[in-house]
């Protein structure tokens, strides 16, 4: 689904005419373009498989006093180590130490999520959003609490394709994880409840 296509599902939801062009001045279009980033970034902060990176290796900077510059569609921080890091305007922040600076450390490596522009969401994404932007558009327009329900509606059954999907991914993405290798192959890790057949019961 292209952007002008989420644009006009929102606004017609209103009873506004479809537009051929995104950069439309119109109200109903700003309007709708307001909704759709917000409904994008409520629909994103949760974290998916398409918008967490994990294990991001950044390297202070030396040159701007080892300060850490985050990407600007930074949504929140999951982990970081071997430093305990925030989001502080732009740039990595250790509460511990009350500073930006990172001055000893190789790097510090983070698991991110990050706020995806429409063309880089898949469709399951992108029809939980301009759902969700629709119903608040409704709401805001023309304060139909029926029609909003049943945009609603829609948006719990998005909502469920979604996390389908998420839970497929991640299980497959699961397959090649590092440590699920090994377990299947047979390494003995230093934890119980590890599988090696030179090892009976362990």
């Amino acid at each position: 689904m292209t952007y002008l296509e989420a644009i006009n599902y929102v606004i017609t939801q209103v009873g506004a005419a479809p537009v051929t062009d995104e950069a439309d001045t119109l109200p109903d279009v700003a309007s709708s373009k307001l909704r759709l980033t917000e409904a994008s970034r409520w629909v994103q902060k949760r974290g998916w498989w398409f918008n967490t990176d994990l294990n991001v290796e950044y390297v202070p900077d030396s040159g701007d006093a080892y300060r850490i510059a985050l990407p600007a569609n930074l949504i929140k921080i999951l982990h970081a180590a071997p430093a305990f890091l925030i989001e502080r305007g732009g740039f990595a922040y250790n509460p511990y130490t009350q500073s930006t600076s990172f001055e000893g450390l190789a790097c510090v490596t983070v698991d991110i999520v990050l706020e995806n522009t429409w063309d880089d969401l898949p469709q399951s994404a992108q029809d939980c959003i301009r759902i969700a932007a629709a119903q608040q558009h409704v709401m805001i327009e023309l304060e139909d609490a029926r029609k909003a329900d049943g945009l609603s509606d829609l948006y719990r059954e998005a909502l469920v394709d979604m996390k389908k999907d998420d839970l497929e991914i991640r299980k497959r993405t699961m397959r090649y994880n590092p440590s699920t290798i090994r377990t299947k192959s047979g390494v003995r890790p230093y934890r119980s409840g590890s599988r090696n057949p030179l090892y009976p019961g362990g």
